[in-house]
């Protein structure tokens, strides 16, 4: 646990990063819900925000992320759209861009699965965008027609592409029953839509000046394993990154119900017509490009993979509640509370550090060489972390 308070933490991070690194903030899993006592599940999140946002303008970072769950989505549908309204206004609060990326918890289908199944109590992807975003995306940004929460933008200056992807692109809809046709508090997937989009648009960097000479990060709300057609989205990284050609299909698809690092997954009676996507990408004009790595949130612990021949990276929940054994303990009113990041992304040296603030620890992740596969062996990785799986 680093114990120093956020004034020294700034002071760490301006010392040991440089006009080569892309900075930026990157919390997640804020679980905010309203309540009267501070030391509820989720009710001190716009106090981890507002210290976050500052801390982020203090260290100079280039904007503010936040990897998904703004709210715990537990509630009727006017308390969650406030709670989304607060937290959003809390992570702007320091005058720095903010982006967001929509979590399994944040359309409110937690509380329809249990409460409103028909879905009545339930945020659409474009209408938690909008909520979110109520003057529009970033400058700049392009995103995936009528996908929410999904688009990328670029940053000449580090020759970097920005890629927020939407893990809970499932249709909010309602069966013959009448209930919703998936809760994704549970379920989660990619559109075709989606996949089509990174595969055509996200992925070509064609046109941009120097265009070999540029990379794609990728953030979002989880791993592409808690997804049934994860897999495609990880053919299209594989051929983005060796400059061959793909085609994403059944292959590529899991059986439902099933597991994924011991989280059950997708319990609904899935329709393949909403995860079988047969979608075609050619990179050989392009050639071969790096992706730097996939960061995320979700699982509320600091946990790394290489297994699909890049960096994804799991960060620690802001949330004070330690969800696991393996988890770092948080204790309410001491530093270890919160726990929050600056992400420094050095591609002189390859390398991504990551300064923690609260519980866990700082963490340094060489890049991958590139368009290999690594064994758990061949990655050096500190003992800071709490857990490391190769999946």
């Amino acid at each position: 646990m680093n114990t120093d308070s956020i004034a020294e933490f700034c002071s760490r991070v301006r010392e040991n990063t440089g006009d080569h690194d892309l900075l930026f903030g990157l919390i997640t899993d804020t679980h905010f819900e309203e309540k009267e006592d501070l030391r509820g599940y989720g009710a001190n999140a716009l106090s981890h925000l507002r210290d976050f946002a500052a801390a982020g303008r203090t260290c100079g970072a280039r904007f503010l992320f936040h990897a998904g769950d703004l709210s715990n989505g537990n509630r009727p549908l006017a308390q969650t759209r406030r709670e989304i309204t607060l937290s959003t206004e809390a992570m702007r609060s320091s005058g720095l861009p903010a982006l967001f990326a929509i979590g399994n918890h944040d359309d409110n289908t937690y509380f329809c699965r249990d409460n409103g199944p028909d879905g009545s109590h339930a945020l659409s992807g474009i209408a938690w965008q909008h909520l979110v975003y109520p003057d529009g995306l970033p400058p700049g940004a392009v995103a995936a027609p009528g996908v929410g929460n999904c688009f990328y933008f670029d940053l000449p200056d580090w020759k970097i592409r920005l890629l927020v992807l939407n893990m809970i692109d499932l249709p909010l809809a309602t069966g013959r029953d009448g209930k919703l046709k998936y809760f994704m508090i549970n379920d989660h997937g990619f559109s075709k839509v989606q996949l089509e989009f990174v595969a055509h648009r996200a992925l070509d960097l064609s046109v941009l000046p120097d265009s070999g000479k540029w990379s794609v990060l990728v953030l979002s709300h989880m791993s592409l394993g808690f997804l049934p057609n994860g897999g495609a989205m990880g053919t299209i990284f594989r051929a983005f990154q060796t400059g061959t050609r793909c085609r994403t299909g059944a292959a590529d698809v899991k059986p439902c119900p099933f597991s994924f690092d011991g989280h059950a997954c997708f319990p609904s009676p899935a329709d393949p017509a909403d995860l079988v996507h047969e979608v075609e990408a050619d990179f050989t004009i392009q050639g071969p490009h790096e992706l730097i790595a996939h960061l995320y949130g979700h699982e509320h612990l600091d946990i790394v993979r290489t297994g699909r021949g890049f960096l994804e990276v799991a960060l620690l929940s802001s949330l004070c509640y330690q969800n696991s054994p393996q988890a770092p303990e948080r204790q309410f009113g001491t530093s270890n509370e919160a726990a929050w990041n600056m992400v420094a992304i050095d591609r002189k040296q390859r390398q991504i550090k990551i300064f923690r603030y609260g519980a866990g620890h700082d963490l340094t992740l060489p890049f991958l060489p590139s368009r290999s596969r690594l064994s758990a062996e061949s990655l050096p990785l500190p003992r800071a972390m709490s857990s490391i799986e190769i999946a």
